[in-house]
């Protein structure tokens, strides 16, 4: 177990409390209909509290997820990869601050786990992942100006990309030259990026990220065009086609493949990683139940009988 206090325990602990908060909100009705103050499911609080009903912004703040998650993503493939600022970037300020102790052979078991391939490339997926997301938001989706989510949502959301552009990579920081500036010196040969994992991660994300796309897509082709007018009232319909056809959160399962490519490229030997997507399984899942009740309730016998998020599973 690493340090406490250290960077790498303050990340998986993290994921860890955002998997039991979920987990409480879900199995506890009051909690529940707090966290349904998210888009449509809003439309399903009967009683809406002062909690609810001010602590609350537009649904359209989901492009900030992204664009956080961009920079910050993208900031440290300068420093550390296209630089090598080794040990003395403001990066690695940044991480020093976290750890007390000059024991270098801790830093080593707990940071040399991860190959500087796999770093990389862990780096350039979710740079693309945060990419595409933010050009959705912008360009592709169309959510009604009318539409909520709940402060914490917005919160988490902004955080979650902070926090997994370290995860996807933490385990390797002593290999990247983190702690040692001279540790990494240079970009390894192409030769190295040449693996199993690494070509079976990088086919299943470029796949889920396809896909994702389309789904989102097709749920922004269900709604009219002019959403920008504040009295808009919004017309839901049921998502149908590609994956919609089998399970009833499509675009949700596609961003679980997502994550499990990073477990791939790290060969399931990155437990901060395993948290992350342990994560957005019990976080989407819960999101997917929740708007299948809504469907059902809405929709009633016309609401496709399918699989909430995972086909076979769940």
């Amino acid at each position: 177990m690493p340090p406490l206090l250290s960077l790498l325990f303050l990340t998986r602990l993290y994921f860890f409390l955002l998997t039991l908060i979920i987990i409480c909100c879900s199995l506890i009705e009051s909690l529940r209909k707090i966290n349904k103050v998210y888009g449509k499911l809003e439309d399903t609080i009967s009683h809406k509290t002062w909690l609810t009903s001010k602590l609350s912004v537009p649904k359209y703040y989901f492009r900030y997820f992204y664009i956080t998650g961009f920079l910050w993503i993208s900031y440290i493939i300068i420093e550390i990869i296209l630089f090598k600022n080794n040990f003395i970037g403001i990066f690695s300020i940044f991480v020093h601050l976290f750890e007390n102790t000059n024991n270098e052979e801790i830093y080593k078991e707990y940071y040399g786990k991860q190959p500087v391939e796999e770093c990389i490339l862990a780096l350039f997926m979710m740079e693309v992942q945060t990419l595409r997301r933010a050009y959705e938001c912008f360009f592709v989706e169309k959510p009604s100006p009318n539409s909520k989510m709940l402060i914490t949502h917005h919160i988490v959301g902004m955080t979650f990309y902070l926090a997994t552009g370290l995860a996807v990579f933490i385990e390797g920081l002593w290999n990247l030259g983190v702690f040692n500036k001279d540790q990494f010196t240079s970009l390894p040969p192409l030769t190295n990026f040449i693996k199993w994992n690494t070509m079976i991660a990088l086919s299943l994300f470029i796949y889920a990220s396809y896909h994702q796309n389309v789904l989102h897509n097709h749920l922004a082709s269900l709604r009219p065009s002019n959403t920008s007018n504040t009295s808009y009232v919004p017309i839901y319909l049921i998502p149908k086609g590609d994956w919609f056809e089998y399970i009833s959160s499509a675009h949700y399962f596609a961003e679980i493949l997502i994550y499990v490519s990073f477990v791939i490229l790290t060969r399931g030997m990155n437990l901060t990683v395993w948290l992350v997507l342990i994560w957005t399984i019990i976080g989407l899942g819960t999101i997917a139940r929740e708007s299948d009740l809504w469907g059902k309730e809405k929709f009633g016998e016309k609401w496709p009988n399918r699989w909430l998020i995972i086909p076979f599973i769940y």
